[in-house]
């Protein structure tokens, strides 16, 4: 009898832990708050060349979006993706619209700066964040360290 109320509460024990660490796994895009600035891309069956052409801007430009703090990812079906084309466990909070035909810039802040429809222009996107209050100061900071 014994060894069944402990093999019992091992197995509840495993099964609660294993609940535990899942949550602990999943992050919610708001946990980016204060450390990145967000791009999302929308894609659907009907923009999927489009989405193809600014994921090659993006790549062309990992230098300028580490520099930048960027997470890229892409919003499809109800799930993000990173720009990898990997699901990601990262719960959106509905800080992201649901359905766009476009993409989006999220600041630092956690607020929609920018929203644009298709064709994607990387350019625009870094001159619109290098004017920001935040983006000026963190470049002047980076500038005096060296």
């Amino acid at each position: 009898m014994f060894t069944f109320i402990i093999m019992n509460f091992l197995k509840t024990s495993f099964i609660l832990f294993m609940m535990h660490s899942l949550h602990l796994q999943a992050q919610n895009i708001s946990d980016f708050k204060w450390k990145n600035r967000i791009i999302v891309l929308y894609e659907h069956e009907n923009n999927t060349a489009k989405v193809k052409n600014a994921l090659q801007q993006i790549n062309n430009s990992t230098n300028k979006l580490t520099e930048r703090d960027l997470v890229v990812f892409i919003y499809k079906n109800g799930l993000l993706y990173t720009k990898e084309n990997k699901e990601t466990t990262i719960q959106n909070n509905n800080i992201v619209p649901y359905s766009y035909d476009g993409y989006m810039l999220i600041g630092k802040d956690g607020g929609i700066k920018f929203k644009s429809h298709y064709p994607f222009d990387i350019k625009q996107v870094f001159d619109l964040i290098d004017s920001m209050p935040m983006r000026r100061s963190e470049m002047k900071s980076k500038n005096k360290l060296f």
